[in-house]
């Protein structure tokens, strides 16, 4: 360490002084400098107004001051300068402009910079305007700046340190702005950006698709706010750079994804072009990892305007090529949300908050949504609101289809790959049983198998070379998807199109064909067991992201050994068949199951050797007010009959529990043992509150009209207990008998044939 700045100053090499253009010698003695372990400075000069004094006093009197600037520029750069550094150049940049270059020793302070500036700015001006003063009659005024030069790459940081200075110049170096400013680009040297994580969660099931990436400042900095970071980034011109320590700051975080989640990070459009992302760094780092590009989502934001569609989307192309997907952000607060949408086809559209605020009460909101909701369907695109706060927003959004959410209400921002709000995801929950409530017969039972559907497809191991599947591909045009194995377990899945994709890039052939499939296969796609229902696969396939809509689905035994698979075509004719099977055989005004299905029902599960118990429900006095008052008010009567017995059985009953409608005013429910009295108990105390107001109607009619009641009559059924659904029936046809006799709502049980009633 020197004990003096004299002694450091002594012990650097001599360097002459020059007034220089030459960028190479000058390369060369700055990566001197920097190599003996000095701290390079760039100080940028320039007159204020040079052009103004130009036109008042004419181009000889501004040459004049050109000349004498120059002058006095070295002369004050020498005396300020070498009290802590060392002057190695100054350049000539163009007109006024200049640049000095000075070397400093190790351990000199932001504030050093700071003052020595203000000391050489108020020297020059003071010599300056001592030799020009005989021929203006008015003072001239500097504007200076510095920005340091790291030295990794010496002529690009000369560039760019000039320009780093010039914004800082023109604020003034007293001022606030100049500190801000320095303090900002300060905070790009260092790359002192975080990143917090917003879920973004699925609105059918309250689990994570993934979270979206936002940056912050330094928190004790006035940059921790995303709007003062980007604002500074765009007065000083470094979007590009600040987005590229946003995104490699983000993808720290992609080795805690699991395979099916995402992570969404903005792509400003005027840095698309990130040879970080571009070049393969981030592919290579996902491969590591287990994970895929299609696990990155790049968010296309919409603070301005893309001015080139045709080569944003040429570039827009070579993210697609890498496997990466795509969004179109702020979807409906932008420039050209609609424009950008029809042009890039993305893979995801977020709309912004603006449309989704106070959605619950604004009607035309709610239009606009649901036909955004019917394009994205279209085009085979999700849809995620943005901005959602309240449950009221959160149940709209749920109800008219939207695909995914995030907002306050579902998860806030914060560090790390957090959870969904627990409150939200049990709302999510609860109000989407509200909606299958309906379908709420539809159970384990309804569907068939998946096995039932089941098809071969070829196999080939994980270590089998890429040009020896192409090959397969070539002499099989039937063959559309080949499964690739490891000790006969599924790990990847390669679809024909997906290899040819891959192929047909630039690089494709001479990068991949000679290496192994799991270099290029699908690492995560969907493997179903042979007893997963027909319907929960296909809704599973068709949640899938657009890129793998229509891979095939892999189907294994409980063990994970592979069986074969299962096409989204079979998938979807087989789910037709089975909703005009339901339709055919279903109530036309409750939709609820018939005899038909009951019966079936009712085999089904004496086949599996369940025990279950049948309520048989009957409504009384029904006659009445069907001849009263005509088959409207009847029609009435059995529709919120059956409404309120799927409430019962969502709330109280199992997910395999059953609804049928056997005819006229007569239900059935089917349910296991130990929800019967949940069940019976619920119906008995709540009855009369879902045809209060029409019997309220009759009674303003100046009627007397009896009480709408019902009897419901339970047999138990275990193992072998009875031999036939006609035993079954007669069973209940026979207790049902007893429990009309009574003139409230009631159930009596086989069991102990003993009547339970409660008065209404």
């Amino acid at each position: 360490m020197f004990s003096s700045w004299m002694d450091w100053l002594s012990a650097l090499r001599p360097t002459p002084f020059v007034m220089s253009n030459k960028k190479f010698r000058l390369k060369t003695t700055i990566g001197q400098e920097i190599s003996r372990g000095s701290v390079v400075m760039l100080f940028y000069v320039d007159i204020v107004r040079l052009t103004e004094i130009e036109n008042r006093y004419g181009d000889t009197a501004a040459k004049r001051i050109l000349l004498r600037f120059e002058k006095v520029l070295a002369q004050a750069a020498k005396q300020i300068f070498e009290i802590k550094g060392k002057l190695l150049a100054i350049q000539k940049l163009w007109g006024d402009d200049f640049a000095i270059y000075v070397a400093f020793p190790k351990g000199c302070e932001e504030e050093d910079f700071r003052l020595l500036s203000i000391s050489f700015q108020h020297q020059v001006e003071l010599m300056l305007n001592h030799h020009i003063m005989n021929f203006i009659r008015e003072e001239m005024r500097l504007h200076v700046g510095y920005a340091s030069i790291p030295g990794i790459d010496i002529v690009k940081e000369m560039y760019t340190s000039v320009k780093h200075a010039v914004h800082m110049a023109k604020y003034g170096l007293t001022s606030d702005k100049y500190t801000y400013v320095s303090q900002f680009h300060r905070l790009l040297n260092n790359e002192s950006v975080h990143m917090l994580y917003m879920p973004i969660v699925s609105l059918r099931d309250g689990e994570p698709l993934g979270w979206e990436a936002l940056a912050r400042g330094p928190e004790d900095s006035p940059f921790y706010s995303p709007a003062t970071l980007f604002s500074y980034a765009e007065e000083t011109d470094t979007v590009f750079r600040l987005e590229h320590i946003c995104r490699k700051r983000a993808l720290e975080q992609v080795r805690f994804l699991k395979p099916n989640q995402k992570l969404f990070i903005n792509l400003d459009p005027r840095s698309i072009d990130d040879p970080y992302i571009l070049r393969g760094d981030v592919t290579n780092m996902l491969e590591e990892l287990g994970l895929a590009p299609s696990n990155v989502v790049f968010e296309i934001t919409e603070r301005h305007a893309i001015s080139n569609y045709a080569v944003f989307r040429k570039i827009i192309e070579e993210y697609r090529k890498k496997g990466y997907l795509i969004a179109v952000d702020d979807a409906g607060a932008g420039y050209s949300s609609l424009e950008s949408i029809a042009e890039i086809y993305p893979d995801f559209i977020k709309l912004d908050m603006s449309l989704i605020r106070n959605i619950d009460m604004d009607s035309i909101k709610q239009a606009l949504l649901e036909t955004f909701v019917q394009f994205a369907d279209k085009v085979k695109c999700k849809i995620i609101a943005e901005g959602i706060e309240t449950e009221r927003e959160l149940e709209t959004l749920i109800e008219l289809g939207v695909s995914y959410g995030q907002g306050y209400y579902l998860g806030k921002p914060k560090k790390g790959l957090t959870l969904v709000d627990g409150n939200a995801m049990n709302f999510i929950r609860v109000t989407q049983d509200k909606l299958r409530g309906m379908d709420s017969y539809k159970d384990a039972y309804d569907t068939p198998e998946v096995a039932e559907i089941l098809t071969k497809a070829v196999c080939v191991e994980r270590d089998t070379k890429v040009r020896q599947v192409h090959q397969i591909f070539e002499q099989n045009q039937r063959v559309e998807s080949i499964i690739i194995l490891e000790q006969d377990k599924p790990v990847g899945l390669l679809m024909r199109t997906a290899l040819y994709r891959t192929l047909g890039g630039q690089y494709g052939i001479p990068l991949y064909y000679e290496r192994s499939v799991a270099q290029i296969m699908n690492k995560n796609p969907l493997i179903v067991r042979t007893t997963d229902k027909i319907d929960d696969v296909a809704r599973r396939a068709m949640a899938r992201d657009t890129y793998h809509l229509y891979d095939v689905v892999i189907i294994c035994d409980e063990t994970g050994k592979y069986l074969g698979i299962v096409t989204v075509q079979n998938l979807l004719d087989k789910m037709t068949t089975i909703k005009l099977e339901l339709a055919t055989f279903a109530n036309p005004l409750t939709g609820l199951p018939g005899n038909v299905r009951i019966e079936r029902e009712v085999i089904d599960r004496m086949k599996h050797g369940v025990d279950f118990t049948v309520i048989y429900c009957d409504l009384d006095k029904f006659k009445y007010f069907n001849d009263q008052h005509g088959f409207e008010v009847g029609d009435q009567i059995i529709s919120r009959t059956a409404q309120m017995l799927r409430e019962c059985i969502r709330d109280y009953g199992n997910k395999t529990d059953f609804i049928g409608h056997i005819g006229g005013d007569d239900f059935i429910m089917i349910t296991t043992p130990d929800r019967v009295h949940l069940i019976t108990d619920y119906i008995i105390s709540t009855f009369s509150t879902y045809f209060a107001d029409i019997m309220s109607k009759c009674s303003r009619a100046g009627e007397n009209p009896p009480s709408l009641t019902m009897s419901m009559a339970g047999v138990y059924y275990r193992k072998g207990s009875f031999q036939s659904v006609e035993a079954i029936a007669e069973r209940a046809a026979s207790i049902k008998k007893i429990a009309k006799k009574s003139t409230t709502t009631n159930y009596i049980s086989d069991a102990i044939l003993q009547q339970q009633t409660v008065s209404i």
